[in-house]
């Protein structure tokens, strides 16, 4: 007898535990009672855990967030009026991580980002132009730049060229001067 109490008592909390996700709820279509205070979402004056979802005035779902504790956290993905996706991120405790896409069109590609986990680029990062030309490509380590790192104009020519090592860049690094030097004299204009 013991031993099915103790069963049945397993069963149970296996059950709650596991129904745990499920059960968050979803707030569809409007923004009513959400606040945002200070980055974390707030609904009925507690830090809102669940799902919010947005559709466009035609009914189209417009964009499909999580939040734990008030703050992102997992996907959060937004969509074109016609359907196709538009952006696709990942959140940690409201820090960006992961791989994020966004699209100009539902083929042309607008940026992709990679964060470490403390929300710091860490890896490629890369943007586009709405003609789908690319327009930066740049590396990162942990929030720093590092390696290679380009820009491009929108005409194809390039922007900016250089490498970086320890800190330091070196190449063509795609600045204007702001005041022009004079040979032969002591002032700067």
């Amino acid at each position: 007898m013991r031993l099915h109490i103790v069963t049945y008592g397993f069963i149970i909390i296996s059950f709650f535990i596991s129904c745990k996700d499920a059960s968050l709820p979803v707030i569809e279509g409007t923004t009513a009672g959400l606040i945002n205070r200070k980055g974390v979402l707030i609904f009925k004056n507690k830090p809102y855990s669940g799902k919010v979802i947005y559709h466009t005035h035609n009914k189209y779902l417009k964009s499909e967030i999580n939040y734990l504790k008030g703050k992102k956290h997992g996907l959060a993905q937004h969509w074109f009026p016609t359907g196709e996706l538009k952006e696709k991120r990942t959140y940690t405790n409201g820090i960006k991580t992961g791989v994020h896409y966004g699209w100009w069109a539902p083929d042309i590609l607008k940026f992709v980002y990679h964060f470490n986990t403390e929300g710091a680029y860490h890896g490629e990062v890369k943007e586009w132009y709405r003609d789908g030309q690319l327009y930066m490509y740049f590396n990162y380590k942990n929030g720093k730049e590092l390696g290679s790192q380009r820009l491009w104009k929108n005409d194809g020519g390039i922007k900016a060229n250089y490498t970086v090592v320890n800190g330091e860049r070196f190449g063509l690094i795609g600045l204007k001067k702001c005041f022009k030097v004079t040979v032969n004299k002591d002032t700067i204009k």
